[in-house]
């Protein structure tokens, strides 16, 4: 499962603050509740409760609530108190080709310039963190542990070093 490394998502996001603070907060939501496009795009005040984002997954995902991270907290606070409609009021189209350029500037290889891949990369870091695959589910919102173990299958290129480690090569 392709992913960003905790690196690349650094660069990405800082990248995107350069540019702009609102596409660095919209692609940290993304990253950090492990949100689709459609879902953080969809943000206003009515998902911002007491401390918590309401989101209401889509593609048959379980509505999730999920505490607001110290890094959005007062981002996330500040546009529910100040913006009417939605916080990130873009297209999908735009936001991908934002995270296409900002990823292209960070050197990051374009096969990882989606914004999906941010949910991705919100599982696998969640597992090497020692977050337990039920965490993970509870946390992407899924209905089925087994969609939540397709992050625990490694990439292309971690099995290609393994099998050349097994090898000698």
């Amino acid at each position: 499962m392709k992913s960003l490394t905790k690196s690349e998502l650094d660069s990405l996001l800082a990248v995107a603050g350069s540019h702009s603070a609102a596409d660095r907060l919209m692609l940290l939501v993304a990253f950090n509740h492990g949100l689709r496009v459609s879902e953080v795009l969809s943000l206003s005040k009515d998902n911002i409760v007491d401390g918590r984002i309401i989101v209401p997954r889509l593609k048959g995902s379980k509505k999730t609530t999920q505490v607001m991270l110290d890094s959005e907290r007062a981002a996330l606070e500040n546009l529910a108190a100040t913006v009417e409609g939605p916080f990130f009021p873009i297209c999908r189209m735009t936001a991908h080709r934002r995270i296409k350029a900002y990823a292209k500037e960070a050197g990051i290889p374009s096969f990882k310039a989606s914004m999906h891949k941010l949910k991705h990369t919100c599982a696998v870091i969640g597992l090497k963190g020692n977050m337990t695959l039920p965490e993970v589910q509870t946390w992407l919102g899924h209905r089925s542990l087994a969609s939540t173990g397709m992050y625990l299958l490694v990439d292309e290129d971690v099995a290609g070093r393994a099998f050349a480690a097994a090898v000698g090569r």
